[in-house]
């Protein structure tokens, strides 16, 4: 009997652990994407400024070089975006990047206007909306490192504390 009490300890302490390190693994991702939208931005600046090429074509090329789950969200706007033309992709940009779970409103309202406004303006314009956009998330990154810093141990240590104490309770 205190066998099977040991191995449901050990079970129930790994799962709390784990949970906790999942939602600190939140907090990374967020900075991660973050991260990934200034690289997709920069890469679709330079795709438009010295390639030439349209914005669909630039939104595509730029996605190819990401390595968070934007990649593919951005990839889903691209295609509605050669389909559908720029002016008509609004629907599209709202619902896939609120799709992404690891960032907070803020953070989706920002990408959400920059890639809203760019099919809708000149180059120079453009230029311009790309260079506010990074700013903004740029502020956002920094905000996004101090809740990781701040909030990542304390996840970890509250799922290995409250797993303690179930296991306590249960004995």
């Amino acid at each position: 009997m205190i066998f099977i009490k040991i191995i449901i300890s050990i079970v129930i302490l790994f799962i709390t652990s784990y949970i906790g390190i999942e939602m600190a693994g939140a907090l990374r991702s967020r900075e991660e994407i973050l991260t990934d939208m200034i690289t997709f931005l920069r890469l679709v600046q330079n795709e438009m400024m010295y390639m030439l090429n349209s914005l669909p074509t630039a939104y595509e090329m730029s996605r190819q070089r990401l390595n968070t789950e934007l990649k593919n969200v951005l990839g889903a706007i691209s295609l509605d975006m050669s389909k559908f033309g720029t002016g008509k992709v609004d629907a599209s940009i709202t619902n896939n990047i609120n799709s992404i779970k690891s960032l907070n409103e803020y953070d989706k309202e920002i990408i959400i206007s920059t890639l809203k406004n760019l099919g809708r303006s000149d180059l120079e314009s453009q230029y311009n909306i790309i260079e506010n956009g990074i700013t903004i998330i740029n502020k956002q990154i920094k905000e996004a490192n101090e809740i990781k810093n701040k909030n990542s141990k304390v996840y970890k240590t509250i799922g290995v504390i409250t797993g303690l104490m179930i296991v306590i309770i249960f004995i």
